[in-house]
């Protein structure tokens, strides 16, 4: 299919390219493309066998040929395959997790005063970072892990001993302050093993078992950055496990374990790969055969399919990525749990093992979330923004149908809001205006209250009937401790 021959009608082309399924030609010409230049490129791909749809145009600057009209495009070799990516693009953009964060004012990115890439938190938005924080808490403590809290910065040394600053520097904000390299974080492990460091290890206290909502930065090309889901600030749910060779396995295992509680929280399909050692890695053939060696017995152990993805691994060590598949049938990389032999050697970590020797410990990497944005952006789109019951911002809003009822709906909220429930009163309004403010406004649960329910201390929830507020109240609060979804 020869895009740019069809596309070169219209002028030189000066070069084309791809990203994801999106094409860019950029055509070397004096003046900016109208709609009709959009319907006649269609037309003109058409006759040449390319079924395509243009979805922007606009001035660019190639570094070869100057100034530009950039065309971004998609294109198939069939019609009916165009067609389906429409009804899917169409779809997508009801989902699309930059409009609704910004519509429901649960954080925007302001890039003219603030930056690309770093998003802004609203208070609402805050409600469910936060609610993702305490699930990952809750698997903390059932794991062992304790939260420990490191700095932003720090001098580029740490970097440099941990390999970071040779195999990651074009990612990482760097500075010179009087004479001084610092850099802005972008991994916590080097800083968790400082931790560890800080006095001597006897094998008894093994497995050490750290955890961080932590904070880091990581320059992404403009181009990359994707609302939440490609960001320069992130928020992982970083672990760093700390442990004796044997126990590797049976820590690996709990893990794995905990990971799938997640995914099922969320209804959230997944598939398992194993990314084996790249060509800029560090340590030894032996070393990192012994480390896939030992996440792949994990995994059969656990009885987990999983692929092999060739050279994809950390220049650290082997890892395994879980990739989830949302409501759309598109697969996002999330979880990732990484072996690591090379960090200990070079931080020159230690414990005392039963003869008295030392031994190098082994750290397990890994983030059952990934990154709480990243985590964010997909179940955003996953569920159209309609969040679990106990992580929707706002979990219930109360309706009185008019001034009568408000005493009783002030009761019925106030009692709810006791108990902890985020609960709202909307007086405002026609009642049909109010109900559609909150579908759209994506509430959970809607209990509308008039004279009826008032006497028979009762409320009216939105698809459900009318049950009493003893049992509505019940309800939530057993769905909102279970995580789960009322059951009225």
């Amino acid at each position: 299919m020869d895009v740019a021959e069809a596309m070169g009608k219209f002028g030189k082309v000066a070069g084309q390219g791809k990203r994801e399924e999106f094409i860019w030609v950029d055509i070397l010409t004096d003046r900016a493309f109208t709609r009709e230049d959009t319907a006649r490129m269609e037309e003109e791909l058409r006759k040449s066998g390319v079924f395509a749809r243009v979805l922007n145009s606009g001035s660019a600057l190639n570094r070869e040929a100057g100034e530009v009209q950039r065309v971004w495009l998609v294109a198939f070799d069939s019609p009916e395959r165009l067609k389906e990516w429409e009804r899917e693009f169409e779809e997508r953009k009801k989902r699309d997790h930059r409009i609704i964060g910004e519509q429901l004012e649960w954080f925007h990115i302001q890039e003219d005063l603030i930056g690309p890439g770093l998003p802004l938190f609203h208070p609402k938005g805050m409600v469910i970072r936060l609610g993702l924080i305490d699930l990952i808490r809750e698997v903390n403590r059932s794991l062992g892990a304790r939260e420990i809290w490191t700095p932003h910065i720090a001098k580029v040394d740490l970097w440099k001993m941990s390999g970071h600053y040779a195999h990651y520097r074009d990612k990482m904000f760097v500075w010179e302050q009087d004479g001084q390299e610092w850099g802005i974080k972008a991994m916590n492990c080097p800083m968790h093993i400082q931790v560890y460091r800080f006095r001597p290890r006897s094998y008894r206290e093994l497995p050490i078992r750290y955890a961080e909502f932590a904070t880091v930065y990581r320059k992404e090309q403009s181009g990359e950055l994707h609302g939440l889901a490609r960001v320069w600030s992130l928020t992982q749910d970083d672990h760093h496990f700390i442990v004796r060779p044997d126990q590797m396995e049976d820590e690996l295992l709990k893990i794995f374990e905990a990971a799938k509680k997640v995914y099922g929280l969320f209804g959230l399909e997944y598939k398992v790969n194993l990314s084996t050692k790249p060509d800029d890695a560090m340590g030894s053939d032996e070393i990192w055969e012994k480390a896939e060696s030992a996440l792949k017995g994990a995994l059969e152990s656990a009885g987990m399919s999983y692929e092999i993805k060739e050279k994809e691994g950390a220049f650290y060590g082997p890892k395994i990525d879980v990739d989830v598949k949302d409501s759309m049938g598109r697969w996002w990389q999330l979880t990732t749990i990484q072996l690591d032999f090379f960090m200990p050697e070079n931080f020159k970590m230690s414990y005392v093992d039963r003869d008295g020797s030392h031994r190098r410990p082994v750290i397990i990497h890994f983030a059952i979330l990934g990154s709480i944005e990243r985590f964010m952006a997909v179940l955003i789109e996953h569920t159209r923004g309609h969040l679990p019951f106990w992580l929707a911002p706002v979990q219930v809003r109360i309706l009185p149908i008019n001034d009568s009822q408000l005493d009783y709906a002030r009761g019925v909220a106030d009692r709810l809001a006791r108990e902890g429930i985020r609960v709202e009163l909307d007086v405002e309004g026609t009642l049909n205006k109010r109900i559609r403010n909150a579908e759209v406004e994506k509430v959970a649960v809607i209990a509308v209250v008039g004279d009826r329910e008032k006497e028979a201390g009762e409320v009216s929830v939105r698809g459900k009937g009318n049950i009493s507020v003893d049992r509505f109240v019940d309800a939530l609060l057993r769905a909102f401790r279970e995580r789960a979804s009322p059951s009225f």
